[in-house]
């Protein structure tokens, strides 16, 4: 593929995540289309208004098709009442790719022992936060990689910028950008029940003094750190599913599950909780991205050097051999 003033970028599936990466790409200077089987709900129009404008719907998939043509698809799985993952969505948006002159982005969420049943080049998780998905998709806090690709094989450019502006990035397998997706999420939805139940363990949140207090007690220790914060169940398109899904998957291969099925377990008594008592906190949670101050830095030095100082004295020092 040549130059980034050439490539084209199609998304497939434009809910929230395919517009967020729409958006971003557009704003970076790419030709930006999409490709959805249903009309669109505007996700971000308040904001990006212009943007939208400038990015078209396509009658037919690969109406734009050519070898500087990225596709990336960004359509939802489903997760029945018993956890089994549907993918059935994903499967069917990336059917008529095979026969693409371009290149193939899988950015939908899948579980690992899924990925081998489907055909794509890279396997790029998105870590989005709904409510910043366009800042985050702009300026990534992880970038993983899962590929399937040469080493030589072309890649978009806009992988580059993303890399550049990510906090972390990894490049593995299909199967590990997966289970790197599943960890961050399942995490988030750990904490989050863990918190709320330790809070209900001291009070039930019967009114807004209890709230309160068991907001005290808990921030004491975690501070009001992300995903630590006492108050309503976790929620949102992907908390919910993936950690139901992860721990039914893979409690049907035999393996246990027990702390995340736990987790799930814990969310939905909240839920119940939650329902009665109506005060409890809406929280939001973003990536924070590390800063460290000059104090700080030169507090990690002393400890540093500190350390490094005693380990030295352990060992007696050998001169190299000139």
């Amino acid at each position: 593929m040549s130059s980034s003033s050439q490539e084209k970028v199609v998304i497939v599936g434009f809910g929230w995540v395919g517009q967020a990466n729409a958006l971003a790409l557009s704003h970076a200077g790419y030709d930006v289309f999409y490709y959805d089987v249903q009309t669109p709900v505007l996700r971000y129009a308040d904001t990006h208004q212009k943007t939208y404008d400038r990015i078209k719907p396509l009658s037919r998939v690969l109406e734009k098709d050519g070898p500087d043509t990225w596709y990336m698809v960004c359509v939802g799985d489903r997760v029945m009442p018993d956890g089994e993952q549907d993918i059935s969505a994903i499967r069917k948006a990336l059917e008529p790719l095979k026969e693409a002159k371009g290149g193939v982005i899988l950015r939908s969420t899948v579980l690992p022992g899924h990925l081998k049943t489907l055909e794509f080049d890279y396997y790029v998780p998105e870590f989005l936060h709904e409510k910043k998905a366009v800042e985050e998709c702009m300026v990534p806090h992880y970038f993983i990689v899962g590929s399937r690709t040469k080493e030589d094989a072309p890649r978009p450019s806009f992988f580059d910028r993303w890399e550049n502006a990510a906090v972390k990035t990894f490049y593995g397998t299909p199967e590990e950008a997966s289970y790197l997706k599943y960890l961050s999420n399942i995490w988030n939805s750990l904490r989050v029940a863990f918190v709320n139940e330790f809070g209900n363990a001291i009070a039930l949140p019967t009114d807004e003094a209890a709230v309160s207090r068991n907001e005290a007690m808990l921030n004491f220790i975690f501070e009001e750190k992300g995903y630590l914060r006492y108050g309503r169940s976790y929620g949102g398109h992907c908390l919910p599913k993936d950690t139901h899904a992860f721990f039914a998957w893979h409690k049907a291969q035999g393996k246990n599950m027990a702390v995340i099925e736990a987790v799930h377990q814990s969310n939905l008594i909240h839920k119940k909780i939650e329902e009665k008592s109506p005060h409890l906190p809406e929280w939001f949670s973003d990536w924070v991205r590390p800063q460290v101050s000059g104090r700080a830095a030169l507090a990690a030095l002393k400890i540093s050097v500190v350390r490094n100082t005693k380990r030295l004295l352990k060992k007696p020092f050998l001169p190299k051999e000139i």
